[in-house]
């Protein structure tokens, strides 16, 4: 091996922008050029010797407008990607050629020429992808997504995994960068840096807003869900497939070659067991959705051990017996699960909130029986539920804290009140089984409750007096709070 080919192996980054001039002048006149990047596994040294230099020139006055050419220098391999800038600002600002070549822009790279024209490609791409994925909880989760907290990180992962969905061989790009524990220790700070930026410009929008170094949306990406059609999906598919007609076509080969080397280098670092899903050696989306519950922030998009929760709320201890028992619910499946081990117990109430919506006869007879607010949708009686418990107990009032959310299953983890329910004091006085006063005053202090529900502005919504439970201290409880809302009908509750 000689001295420049031993150099070249090692490829620091001094001499890589000297190799990527150097071909990229024998292509396109530098004069021309408006951004010059390198990129993949030779750039970022996770590949081999033998691994061709990957680089991507930008440049004005191309044809055609995107090509692909390979050679050498020096005896090494260089493959490069040529393209008009027009077209990429395109690709970069509408996918018009699906992200092909703009998403070299979503993984660490080498900026060699025009390196601020690249970061704000960057941006400006991310901006892009961040704006449809907070459009898309918007329209997923509706007013429940104004609820959702996420980790920047969310952003990246997801973006990854909805690209790696629509053309596999993409998630081994992402996977060779972000697959091992050291490998995102090394390029998540660089990938989010561009993130950070988008993420700080549609704050500046009022897209979304920071609390403590997570992204809730704001209610402007709740109305824009509202202007939304299918038919722009439709549009965005033909421009995509149009755009990949006219112009890739010729350069097919070459905007295919570096996902196909990726593969290799990912079968040469993890094996082939990993081959079949590299999405596999990933952080899931999952892992930065969250809510906000007693115990602190909790993953939203996860089911949870029982044992777990029971374990966080009290001493329960090890060789835990869960006991479950269906304890009624008419729109939904309410169990009371109780969590025994070596050093106590623990209760708790699980709902599984259905959804009715497509029960024309339900919605009917509510409305018949004189319920013509009566929300049937089990993604907005779980908001409701959730909100107002934690509302409620800001401000002072006895409701069941909420210990889990689980937004893929529409179900709730909560506190069992123990107590009686204002229900069976009546039911027992009615029968002659309790004195008035043991009754009335409780239905008193009940009475209370309410008004002071009310003077907050918020109407219980299903008031009955099952939902009223009397503590053994004599303190009144509020449960079931799936239909009340902020400003409601009053009237309805004391009905």
């Amino acid at each position: 091996m000689g001295e420049r080919e031993g150099r070249w192996m090692e490829l620091p980054r001094p001499e890589l922008a000297d190799v990527a001039r150097e071909f990229a002048s024998k292509h396109v006149e530098e004069a021309r050029w408006i951004g010059l990047l390198a990129f993949g596994p030779r750039a970022l040294s996770y590949g081999s010797p033998s691994d061709e230099l990957e680089l991507l020139l930008v440049a004005h006055g191309v044809g055609p407008k995107v090509k692909h050419v390979q050679g050498q220098v020096e005896q090494a391999p260089v493959s490069l990607t040529i393209v008009d800038g027009g077209i990429f600002k395109s690709d970069v600002r509408r996918g018009l050629l699906g992200e092909l070549l703009a998403d070299k822009l979503l993984v660490p790279y080498v900026p060699i020429f025009g390196r601020s024209y690249l970061f704000e490609r960057e941006v400006e791409l991310k901006e892009r992808l961040v704006k449809e994925l907070v459009l898309d909880l918007a329209a997923n989760f509706q007013a429940f997504s104004l609820e959702i907290l996420l980790d920047p990180k969310y952003f990246l992962y997801e973006t990854i995994n909805r690209m790696g969905r629509i053309m596999p061989l993409s998630a081994f790009m992402f996977a060779n960068v972000l697959g091992r524990p050291s490998d995102r220790h090394r390029h998540e700070p660089s990938i989010m840096r561009g993130f950070n930026e988008a993420l700080k410009r549609l704050v500046e929008a009022g897209w979304v807003k920071e609390e403590e170094g997570l992204i809730r949306l704001r209610a402007r990406a709740l109305k824009a869900t509202r202007m939304r059609f299918l038919s722009s999906l439709a549009l965005g598919i033909e421009k995509l497939l149009r755009g990949l007609r006219k112009y890739a076509t010729r350069a097919a080969t070459g905007l295919v070659r570096p996902y196909v080397l990726e593969r290799e280098v990912f079968l040469r670092r993890f094996g082939a067991g990993a081959q079949s899903n590299p999405l596999w050696v990933l952080p899931k989306p999952d892992d930065f959705f969250f809510l906000r519950t007693k115990l602190g922030l909790r993953p939203a998009l996860k089911e949870v051990a029982l044992e777990e929760v029971a374990s966080a709320i009290g001493p329960v201890g090890g060789k835990d017996d869960v006991i479950i028992s269906e304890v009624g619910g008419s729109l939904n499946l309410v169990c009371l699960v109780t969590v025994r081990g070596e050093l106590g117990s623990v209760k708790l109430i699980v709902k599984k909130f259905r959804s009715w919506d497509n029960l024309k006869w339900l919605s009917l007879r509510l409305w018949v029986l004189g319920a013509k607010k009566f929300t049937i949708s089990g993604r907005e009686r779980l908001r409701r539920e959730y909100t107002m418990c934690r509302l409620l107990n800001e401000l002072g009032f006895r409701v069941p804290e909420i210990y889990h959310v689980d937004l893929k299953n529409n179900t709730l983890v909560e506190e069992f009140i123990d107590g009686v329910a204002l229900s069976e004091l009546i039911k027992a006085f009615l029968f002659g089984e309790a004195g008035g006063e043991g009754v009335l005053e409780p239905v008193r202090r009940a009475g209370r409750v309410l008004a002071s529900v009310h003077r907050a502005g918020i109407a219980v919504g299903d008031c009955k007096p099952e939902n009223f439970i009397v503590e053994p201290s004599g303190r009144i409880a509020l449960i079931d709070l799936e239909q009340a809302s902020r400003g409601g009908d009053y009237s309805w509750d004391v009905a």
